[in-house]
């Protein structure tokens, strides 16, 4: 099975079975600086989502985070929609509409997305993610100190497999909390190292080797923003010491255009950060 871990998998929603309908129609204007995301390997969009959509989303998580979050391996990280088609018509096997919603009805991302897919809409997921830092009281106050070799970058590096680049092109992460000061479980990138030589990193990942990348920016997001990422960026969540839950969903994004499964896609991806993307 893909690199997922099944207990982190959510049981299918109520509305299991529905039919997708079609994309949201794209903005007019270009809300991604493609140029900027091709330099440090991430991009924010400010305000992608809809108060509304965030909202439904968010009413969408608290309504099941119960059942969730039963013992298991993490239980603030939540999984669903695994190799899940995007089109319209498409069937959603395990549901959760209010989550796939923040992808499909935004115009702002329907722009984005089909920018960088060369004028063609996302084919699929590989998978949704919903991802709480939840504040801990021996981290209250605290400044997230760690040293620069503790990040990742998606994929199996570990006993499970050394599968990398992981199979998509883009993640994109929208926030349903705010996130506007620092040490508050930002997301955390290291900007322009998707463009390091990552050929050996499933066993610098393993040897726990990694090289030390420096002071991660913390990103600052509002309730429904957005932040683009390269597969190949090293990111890590950050030290959550506020008294709040922070709040992301991520999707992990596929273009139909790109041969995921072909033997050399990966060492395509990493010999040129720039093969599978538009960046104008």
């Amino acid at each position: 099975m893909l690199y997922t871990h099944a207990d982190l998998h959510v049981p299918p929603g109520g509305d299991a079975g529905f039919a997708l309908g079609p994309w949201a129609p794209a903005a007019a204007e270009p809300s991604l600086d493609r140029a900027a995301f091709r330099r440090d390997g991430w991009a924010t969009i400010r305000g992608a989502c809809a108060e509304d959509l965030v909202a439904a989303a968010r009413d969408y998580v608290a309504a099941r985070r119960a059942d969730w979050a039963l013992p298991r391996l993490r239980p603030d990280d939540w999984r669903c929609h695994l190799e899940q088609p995007l089109g319209a018509g498409a069937v959603v096997a395990d549901g959760h509409a209010p989550l796939l919603a923040l992808l499909r009805a935004s115009p702002a991302l329907a722009r984005a997305l089909g920018d960088l897919g060369g004028g063609r809409e996302p084919a699929g997921l590989l998978y949704t993610q919903v991802a709480h830092r939840t504040p801990l009281k021996k981290k209250r106050g605290r400044a997230d100190a760690r040293p620069g070799h503790l990040y990742h970058i998606d994929g199996e590096a570990n006993a499970s497999g050394s599968r990398f680049p992981d199979l998509f092109s883009v993640i994109l992460a929208v926030a349903l909390s705010p996130q506007l000061e620092p040490d508050a479980g930002n997301l955390s990138v290291f900007p322009r190292e998707h463009a390091r030589d990552w050929r050996d990193y499933p066993d610098l990942k393993r040897t726990r080797s990694l090289p030390d990348l420096g002071r991660p920016l913390q990103v600052s997001l509002d309730v429904g923003d957005a932040v683009l990422m390269h597969p190949l960026l090293p990111h890590r969540g950050g030290t959550n010491g506020s008294d709040a839950t922070r709040e992301l969903v991520f999707f992990r994004v596929q273009y139909a255009h790109v041969a995921y499964g072909r033997p050399d896609r990966g060492a395509a991806l990493l010999a040129d950060p720039s093969v599978e993307l538009d960046f104008g």
